[in-house]
């Protein structure tokens, strides 16, 4: 699969744009920005926002390019595990997945107590308050999803099917999201419960996260049969959590954070010997 080049209105969507041709998540490609655009004034002198994304098997098919843009700060595959260097100087320490995958102390103690029904309902309830109040036709359903490990606690899962459900997926589901804080600040005041509660639609997340591990389990295979560490784009903390996880017991990788904020990436490496 080659690179490809994308010009939009703006950067965000070139690179939207680009990964959906691609088939790909953001952190399967290398992403340049070659232009980031310009607005002009009053439409007038516009520009277009250009970028180019690169596929990581593209760039295992090109070993000399890519070990040459290894010393490269957003390069996502970095030089020989064994020394692979920080990202930056101004980033933080590397957090490895324990750390990072880790529940809050409060979360932590809130998981260890089983909630009700009624209170797993509860978020359902009032997710469906709010969405009947934006008039859209959907139907809210909530189950508990159980923890997995000793560090990761119990969560709260809300679906949200019907007609108009895609309509809450649109520009980077800013009004899912919206809706999960919305519905996660409600929930955990009239429970007293710290614990995660998760809104999805049309089951977008359930196959988003399904697909993101197994994305995981790929470069982790990649990372064993060359020796290299990859380093990925930057992404949420959400899906930066599930990388972790589900690498967490491979027996030969691990992972570690690096970086603040929107440019927090992961690296998959070898572990030590």
């Amino acid at each position: 699969m080659s690179a490809i080049e994308i010009t939009a209105h703006d950067v965000e969507t070139a690179i939207r744009i680009g990964l959906a041709q691609l088939n790909l998540l953001r952190a399967e490609t290398k992403i340049e920005v070659l232009d980031e655009g310009s607005k002009g004034v009053l439409g007038l002198g516009a520009k277009p926002a250009r970028v180019r994304l690169t596929p990581f098997t593209e760039m295992e098919a090109q070993p000399t390019a890519s070990e040459t843009a290894a010393g490269q700060a957003d390069a996502p595959v970095a030089a020989a595990a064994e020394s692979t260097a920080p990202v930056a100087q101004a980033e933080a320490a590397p957090v490895s997945e324990e750390e990072e995958s880790a529940p809050a102390e409060g979360e932590a103690a809130a998981g260890r107590h089983a909630l009700t029904d009624e209170a797993v309902q509860l978020a359902a309830t009032l997710a469906q308050g709010v969405v009947d109040r934006m008039n859209l036709s959907v139907a809210c359903a909530s189950h508990l999803v159980a923890s997995q490990g000793e560090n990761e606690s119990s969560s709260v899962w809300v679906d949200i099917q019907g007609r108009d459900a895609g309509r809450l997926l649109a520009h980077q589901c800013e009004a899912l999201d919206a809706l999960q804080l919305v519905v996660q600040s409600m929930w955990s005041h009239q429970t007293k419960s710290n614990l995660r509660v998760t809104l999805d639609a049309d089951s977008y997340k359930e196959r988003r996260e399904k697909r993101i591990q197994q994305m995981a389990q790929r470069l982790a295979e990649r990372v064993v049969s060359s020796g290299r560490a990859i380093t990925l784009e930057p992404m949420p903390a959400g899906e930066r959590r599930l990388v972790h996880m589900a690498l967490r017991e491979h027996p030969q990788v691990m992972t570690e954070s690096h970086g603040e904020g929107s440019g927090r990436r992961i690296t998959i490496k070898l572990k030590k010997s």
